[in-house]
């Protein structure tokens, strides 16, 4: 015990120096440094790829912008530490004009700014006059930006970066072993039975041709991070249905004003009832309730290959699959989401969550000359600056390079042409040139969709280098006309008050749903399905979903 107490003594002696050469060497906004300029002290989050702040390519950029001089204190690596530092500032009461990181939590950016901690930007975002870059995002992303950035009360204390990728939206995508359809004659399955009859078809015929039927049906990870989990892909056909790691997801109704639990629907029953009919036919693996990432990713690799259907938003599952040197993923092709049987074809979707990066502080001298230097980094040149560093020697919108490359989306007719070119991999490589990526920044999913390579040129003959555009054909736009904002903006008493029936509510419908698909709840009997429903509410579903509805009230 000593020895912990030794850790926390130095640890807090530590942030305490810290906190006191902050102090001495800070410059107060609006006061003149050495060479007459206004000075802005910003507390940046580290980072190990940033060999240099101050002679930095976009420090500089923005320094010679708006005559300004930039002073950098840096904060910890760690999420933990950077909230750990972040408060002990905000208690001591001596704080950099700006603050930008990604790891506060929206909850403690409503508590630090109801506080007066940071301070509102509402006056700044409600005019182009005073946000003239901000309202050059067209407005139904400068909407969605709004939409996100406002707190419970109505503030906005924080601005965000905006880059939405299509390949992040719909990462359950799923996987069939069309070398294994093709080699039994098989048509690709378009709907839910079709689907059951080539699984059972495959358990049946060695496809893999090692003499023994050790071929999975569907193998996955339950609890999987990134869309690892096929239960959650095949209850889409049946109904829109959302699940973290942590969590099932609340949605919205046919109107988009009815906050829903999908879990309790009937449809939601149908497609526990199929997935039963999969599990009883010996074609959905019980294995993807109890995998972890290790024991799934040995599923997918087993030589031979012995899985027909799986779900990953990442190549990555498949070591070297993105460079096609994966043997079991050549034999794989993504696949539109199954129709069930009244038509429904939804992909899980996970909206846009914006990262929370910037605070102007209660301490900043002056607020207006902050925001102007952060409502310029909207600006289509600097937001690509921020993300890919010089243009003309780290990327180009050239022309003539522009013509030499393309990717899957330009391939695929979704888009005309690329509108950059990386020249050079700064993102994995030390630099000086940009603040990798920190700070706010605006770019449309066009724009993230219409971006090539020289260090990786596009390839015509590579399936890894489709599957990005495959992904948007089939899954983009498989999901309802309605989507629940996530997260959600809850007050203090409104987090409070979910707290412990969103844990609840969770753990049972994650037990529930393995319980009823391996058979150990009858999900044809009324009765227990009654009963599953009536524990939900014991749980306080009606509590979270009424709570939900409330902030999403808001929202409107």
């Amino acid at each position: 015990m000593k020895h912990f107490k030794n850790i926390a003594l130095m640890v807090s002696l530590c942030f305490m120096m810290a906190e006191m050469a902050f102090a001495a060497g800070r410059t107060q906004t609006g006061t003149a440094s050495a060479g007459g300029k206004p000075v802005l002290t910003i507390g940046m989050e580290s980072n190990s790829f940033i060999t240099d702040y101050e002679n930095n390519y976009l420090t500089q950029y923005l320094e010679k912008l708006h005559n300004i001089d930039i002073q950098f204190y840096m904060l910890p690596e760690s999420a933990p530490e950077i909230r750990t530092k972040v408060a002990l500032m905000v208690s001591s009461g001596d704080l950099p004009d700006i603050i930008i990181t990604d790891d506060l939590a929206l909850e403690a950016i409503f508590d630090y700014g109801s506080k007066g901690l940071f301070i509102p930007l509402d006056k700044y975002l409600s005019s182009p006059q005073s946000a003239p870059y901000f309202y050059q995002i067209p407005e139904e992303d400068r909407k969605a930006y709004l939409q996100y950035v406002t707190s419970a009360d109505g503030h906005v204390y924080h601005l965000a970066r905006y880059e939405p990728e299509t390949w992040n939206l719909t990462p359950t995508r799923q996987y069939i072993n069309k070398a294994w359809l093709d080699k039994l004659g098989i048509p690709l399955p378009t709907t839910t039975d079709e689907l059951r009859r080539a699984l059972i078809t495959i358990k049946d015929r060695d496809p893999n041709g090692n003499g023994r039927k050790d071929e999975i049906g569907i193998s996955g990870w339950f609890r999987g991070t990134y869309g690892e989990n096929p239960i959650c892909a095949l209850i889409n056909s049946f109904i829109f249905y959302t699940q973290s790691s942590s969590s099932p997801g609340l949605t919205l109704d046919a109107t988009g004003k009815k906050v829903i639990a999908p879990f309790t629907e009937p449809d939601f029953r149908k497609a526990l009832q199929y997935l039963n009919t999969l599990y009883k036919d010996g074609v959905l693996s019980a294995s993807i309730f109890t995998n972890d990432q290790q024991q799934f990713r040995a599923e997918l690799n087993n030589n031979p290959a012995i899985v027909a259907l799986t779900t990953s938003g990442s190549l990555s599952n498949w070591p070297q699959a993105s460079v096609d040197k994966n043997a079991n993923f050549a034999e794989l092709r993504m696949i539109a989401p199954f129709k069930g049987p009244a038509g429904i074809a939804y992909s899980p979707y996970t909206g846009f969550v914006p990262n929370s990066t910037t605070f102007i502080t209660a301490k900043c001298k002056n607020p207006d000359l902050a925001f102007k230097v952060m409502d310029s980094m909207f600006e289509h040149t600097l937001s690509i600056i921020q993300r890919f560093g010089e243009e003309g020697v780290d990327w180009t919108r050239d022309p003539k390079v522009l013509a030499q490359d393309t990717n899957a989306y330009v391939a695929m007719g979704i888009y005309p042409s690329l509108s950059i070119v990386e020249m050079t991999d700064i993102w994995n490589a030390p630099s000086n040139k940009f603040w990798h990526n920190q700070g706010p920044r605006y770019a449309s999913m066009q724009q993230g969709n219409t971006r090539g390579s020289l260090q990786a040129p596009y390839n015509p003959n590579s399936y890894a280098a489709m599957v990005n555009g495959y992904n948007y054909q089939y899954n983009l736009n498989a999901h309802p006309e309605h989507i629940l904002p996530s997260p959600l903006k809850y007050t203090a008493a409104e987090a409070e008050k979910i707290a412990e029936p969103t844990i609840n509510v969770s753990e049972y419908v994650f037990q529930a749903i393995a319980e009823f698909t391996i058979g150990n709840r009858d999900i044809n009997n009324d009765t227990q399905w009654n009963n599953y429903l009536r524990d939900l509410n014991s749980a306080g579903l009606q509590t979270w979903i009424s709570t939900a509805q409330a902030a999403f009230d808001r929202v409107k």
